[in-house]
């Protein structure tokens, strides 16, 4: 065989190996039996009996590599990794995009969305429209099934492009157990994740693409010492061949949705309640009003005797508050005033002024702190 296919092939095999995380010796031996033998040591014995691959089957070869998101061209090496193009694809007579978003992968079709989490173990999460909740087709589990391996498929070519430029120590822990930070760059046999305290081995995280096996959190929080040495945390066990969790599966209103609640009312209410201020003390006591829905039938409003005047009817919270289907109580009482000397805010609906006669009073009968 000619020196350049050789050398390629045992290239091509360390980079699956590398975006597969799988040994250099494994990796050469999938690309042999893509070539038709058995192992590694089989094609090496027919090189020495003159055997050499077409170009039609080398090629065959180098885009099974790509395919698994290794790099096949040098020159792309300074900006390999790249979001895949979203893609068009029928399942059971069922149309479906599938793309990705920040390493989670994204497949959508008719009332129905399934996310595959970045995270190797974490699970799948299916949304489906409630105004389909009885006719979806994710709810078929065999449907679902192939969904998720179609999806799966294409999560592992987007962590693998992610982890390409890795160390090899980052994606094989060495045999002592030690592997490398892929972006801090230490190196270390015991890893902590500080977002669950969990105690992980440097195998597991090269695994699982330095993702916590125990709760998914990002390579980020992911360090060689505890946050709290004396409590160093739980180690995480993972099963030999560990596999995501099952899917969680969601009916949801993906529709822009307004919900009526307290804090919804009251913020209508209030902004009303300003409208109807004259004065300064009216717009504080609007601001400062205590504003309840009780049982989703009436607003209770509770304002400030001193900002508020009794006999003062909130017209425009009213009719707010008509349109939205509501009663109105209304009662009065003694709040702890936010100034001293109250009355000042009766006499302007000027801010700028009464902030102006406000500081006068302090300088001359009290003090200013700032």
């Amino acid at each position: 065989m000619e020196h350049y296919q050789i050398k390629k092939m045992k290239t091509l095999g360390k980079r699956y190996a590398r975006a597969t995380a799988m040994a250099h010796t494994d990796a050469l031996n999938i690309l042999a039996m893509e070539f038709g033998f058995a192992h590694w040591k089989s094609l090496t014995d027919a090189v020495k009996e003159d055997w050499q691959p077409s170009e039609e089957a080398l090629a065959q070869v180098e885009e099974f590599v790509r395919k698994a998101g290794a790099k096949t061209d040098a020159r792309n090496d300074a900006s390999h990794y790249h979001e895949p193009e979203p893609e068009n694809g029928e399942l059971c007579g069922h149309q479906f995009q599938i793309g990705s978003y920040l390493g989670d992968v994204i497949v959508s079709g008719n009332g129905w969305e399934l996310c595959i989490p970045e995270a190797p173990l974490k699970a799948p999460i299916v949304e489906i429209d409630k105004r389909h909740a009885e006719t979806s087709p994710v709810k078929d589990p065999r449907f679902l099934a192939e969904l998720i391996e179609i999806a799966e498929d294409r999560s592992k070519r987007i962590r693998a492009q992610m982890a390409v430029d890795w160390p090899r120590r980052s994606t094989k822990a060495d045999i002592d157990g030690i592997a490398r930070h892929p972006l801090r760059g230490r190196e270390a046999s015991t890893w902590y994740c500080h977002s669950c305290d969990a105690q992980i081995t440097g195998s597991q995280l090269a695994k699982n693409y330095w993702h916590c096996p125990n709760c998914g959190t990002h390579p980020l929080n992911i360090h060689a010492e505890p946050v709290d040495g004396q409590f160093p945390g739980e180690p995480v066990e993972t099963p030999e061949a560990a596999e995501r969790e099952n899917p969680e599966v969601r009916i949801v209103e993906p529709r822009l949705t307004l919900h009526l609640n307290e804090e919804t009312v009251s913020t209508l209410i209030r902004c009303a309640l300003l409208e109807d201020a004259a004065s300064v003390n009216e717009r504080l006591g609007a601001m400062r009003a205590d504003i309840s829905l009780l049982d989703g039938e009436e607003v209770w409003i509770t304002f400030d005797e001193m900002l508020w005047p009794e006999d003062k009817e909130p017209n425009s919270a009213l009719a707010v508050a008509k349109k939205l289907g509501l009663e109105v109580a209304q009662e009065v009482s003694l709040f702890t005033e936010p100034f001293a000397w109250p009355d000042l805010g009766h006499m302007t609906s000027d801010t700028a002024d009464f902030t102006e006669t406000l500081l006068k009073a302090y300088e001359n009968h009290g003090v200013i702190k700032r």
